[in-house]
């Protein structure tokens, strides 16, 4: 199991740890246990509201929260991974729950927490595994809403997703490296700029299936509410890549996926009896998102 003992006293104490616990007894325990490893520089918080807004002042090296802080954490921790709260998208993040409490785990996975800890979480077992995720961290993968590390038996997941190394700047500050903030700015931005590329290939996988789909059911006559659903998300795919390639610089590419989102619209109004020319933009569609994103 790796360990946070081989690495330099000043070091660990330049790391920055928010630790969210609303029972009192656990929280002081688990504080006491990092800050004798050296971890000194750790946060404690009883509420959400706290822990967010010390996350909007200052981007910490490590989030550790209990699943039962408050029923908002995990879209707290979605929003931080999607750049809506805090500086770092990229934080490490591990969420603390109660054994057999599947619903908090399953929220913490899609949420894009980095791990899970399973309670009771003694100091020293908390350790062992902040050292072992941050030293091996999964890298990052973008599939429709999800932002976050990839996971072994993720089976939803396509299998030529574009894996992303991300900024870390808890092993960072572990190897005496710092950033200032505006150093941190520019490695967050470098990063985002790969999720987004990534977000991109991600729509264009799933523009392929829901095409492929779409055009099997006309094939074979099964003209149904299915049918109207798959261009509906069709429209939303194009809608949402036409706004990453904004984002990206890539105007030409984000006004085509506009065009063909408002020309699929109009096939859903009337899915069951689509021209010619309709069924060709279907066929056409990917073929022309591929091309225009090469």
């Amino acid at each position: 199991m790796a360990s946070l003992k081989k690495f330099q006293r000043q070091d660990l104490e330049a790391v920055e740890i928010f630790l969210a616990e609303p029972n009192e007894y656990v929280r002081e325990g688990l504080r006491a246990g990092l800050r004798s490893e050296g971890l000194r520089r750790t946060r404690t918080f009883t509420r959400l509201a706290d822990l967010v807004e010390a996350i909007e002042e200052t981007p910490p090296d490590l989030i550790v929260a209990a699943s039962n802080l408050d029923s908002a954490l995990f879209d707290s921790i979605r929003d931080i991974r999607h750049s809506r709260l805090g500086r770092n998208p990229f934080v490490m993040i591990s969420v603390m729950a109660d054994q057999g409490n599947d619903a908090a785990i399953k929220n913490a996975i899609f949420a894009g927490a980095d791990d899970v800890l399973i309670k009771p979480v003694a100091p020293g077992k908390m350790l062992e595994r902040v050292a072992h995720v941050t030293l091996n961290r999964s890298p990052f993968v973008v599939s429709g809403d999800y932002l976050g590390p990839e996971r072994r038996g993720q089976s939803d997941l396509p299998a030529n997703l574009r894996r992303i190394e991300v900024l870390n700047t808890f092993r960072a500050k572990l190897e005496g490296n710092r950033m200032t903030l505006d150093e941190l700015t520019r490695a967050v931005d470098l990063s985002m700029n790969e999720v987004m590329s990534a977000r991109l290939d991600s729509h264009g996988l799933k523009l392929g299936w829901v095409c492929g789909a779409i055009l099997k059911a006309y094939e074979e006559k099964r003209i149904d509410k299915e049918l109207e659903e798959r261009l509906i998300i069709l429209v939303s795919v194009l809608e949402v890549a036409a706004r990453t390639a904004r984002v990206l610089g890539e105007p030409e590419l984000s006004q085509i996926c506009t065009q063909m989102a408002r020309q699929v619209e109009e096939m859903a109004e009337n899915y069951e009896n689509p021209t010619e020319a309709q069924q060709a933009t279907i066929q056409k569609l990917t073929k022309a998102f591929e091309l225009a994103k090469n």
